[in-house]
């Protein structure tokens, strides 16, 4: 149900509930008023009876009369001759006042009616009426009064107990910030919270595959730290000390023959220290090349993307790579030469290990500010598989990509296989 409908079902609900209330108020007073306007109207036709009978001679009678209680807009009072009786001290208080300050120098008319030795003075009374208006004002207001309060009461209530949702929403949200992983919220029958609660569940769904993503992407960066280490290592060890061994055999003997060895065994000897300096300078030069290609932060980037795929040729003859790599580039920033180089060489291990793929595609190409490269195999590859089983190859790409101001993604190819690309910024445009 949408939150709004249900606010205004609650709101209508309730002003429903509350004219029905003052209807049933205004009935009562209604009914009030009617049976004081008939008690007034027969104390009134009693008094006329009276005057028309033969009571008149008797004043007593028709001042019980009078006394019995007020009529309704018009006031009697009797006036004797004689001293027995004053006449009736005029009427006094705050209703008084009020009605002679309403009435102001207007006449009040009044019929005066002789009855033997006593004068019935009949005139009109406003205080009646002021009495009934103002009744009728209190009633009123009173009613706004409670209708208001009311309503504010209920608009809380309905907020309340509308927006109680929110609470989980915010213990949610507080599970995502603390790193709890994967929250679940439980269902709301609102549309509005069940909407964002389910936006809030696929954020943190996620935020926790990032959060994994990036723990793989650490561990194998560490593995691989340890690899490439144990590698270096080897290396050193293999190469390197059987070259130091032979050309420190070869330097011992010319030590210890210089004085009688002939110049052709002593020429040998040079001979082999010169190749195995040589043998160990390429060494170098190769490992050199593999910690950090020589050229990445000039316009020798396109040189050094050309030796690294020869060196996957003769690494992989049974894959074809075919190359479209313009002569020269121009200038790119350290990090996009670096993330190029190395984009590369991921893409090409990963088609090499996974892909299934007969031929490569490769493609680099400058487009307006940016240069993209484009690597493109005809392997069993599909971006959907690739994102569920994405690990730290495909994560370094991306995040090498970002540090440089660019950005690389996936998608499939038109034949078959897969697409990885890569879009960097040139040097004037980062």
């Amino acid at each position: 149900m949408d939150l709004r409908w249900r606010l205004f079902g609650y709101v209508l609900g309730f002003a429903l509930a509350l004219l029905t209330a003052a209807a049933a108020w205004v009935g009562l007073a209604l009914r009030d008023d009617v049976a004081e306007e008939m008690e007034a109207s027969t104390r009134l036709v009693n008094v006329i009876l009276a005057l028309s009978a033969a009571e008149t001679s008797r004043p007593e009678a028709l001042q019980a009369l009078i006394e019995s209680g007020h009529l309704r807009h018009i006031a009697l009072a009797l006036e004797r001759s004689s001293l027995e009786q004053a006449a009736p001290p005029a009427a006094s208080g705050g209703l008084a006042r009020l009605a002679t300050l309403l009435i102001g120098e207007r006449p009040i008319h009044e019929r005066r009616v002789t009855l033997g030795d006593a004068v019935l003075v009949i005139r009109a009374d406003a205080s009646a009426e002021i009495r009934e208006v103002l009744r009728d004002g209190l009633r009123s207001m009173a009613t706004l009064l409670v209708f208001s309060l009311a309503m504010a009461a209920v608009a809380w209530l309905a907020a309340h107990r509308a927006l109680r949702p929110v609470r989980a929403l915010e213990q949610g949200l507080d599970r995502i910030g603390r790193g709890d992983g994967a929250v679940s919220l439980p269902p709301f029958r609102l549309r509005e919270f069940a909407s964002i609660a389910l936006a809030i569940e696929r954020l943190s769904a996620d935020l926790a595959a990032a959060r994994d993503n990036e723990r793989a992407l650490s561990r194998q960066l560490l593995e691989l730290q340890e690899r490439e280490r144990r590698e270096l290592a080897r290396e050193l060890h293999d190469e390197f000390g059987q070259a130091l061994t032979a050309v420190n055999l070869s330097a011992t003997y010319i030590e210890r023959q210089a004085g009688r060895a002939s110049p052709e065994q002593l020429q040998a000897c040079a001979r082999d220290i010169r190749q195995e300096a040589s043998r160990m300078l390429g060494q170098v030069r190769t490992l050199l090349a593999q910690l950090r290609p020589h050229g990445l932060d000039g316009r020798q980037i396109v040189d050094a993307l050309n030796d690294l795929v020869r060196g996957w040729r003769g690494r992989a003859p049974q894959i074809g790579i075919e190359t479209e790599f313009p002569p020269t580039l121009p200038a790119l920033p350290p990090q996009a030469g670096l993330a190029l180089y190395r984009t590369l060489q991921e893409a090409l291990t990963n088609v090499l290990r996974h892909s299934v793929a007969s031929r490569v595609r490769l493609s680099l190409q400058t487009r307006g500010p940016a240069v993209e490269l484009t690597v493109c195999d005809n392997g069993v590859g599909t971006v959907e598989a690739v994102r569920q089983r994405a690990r730290g190859g495909m994560l370094g790409m991306r995040e090498r990509a970002e540090l440089a101001g660019g950005r690389c993604w996936l998608a499939d190819a038109p034949g078959g296989g897969l697409q990885v690309r890569l879009s960097l910024p040139l040097a004037s445009a980062a």
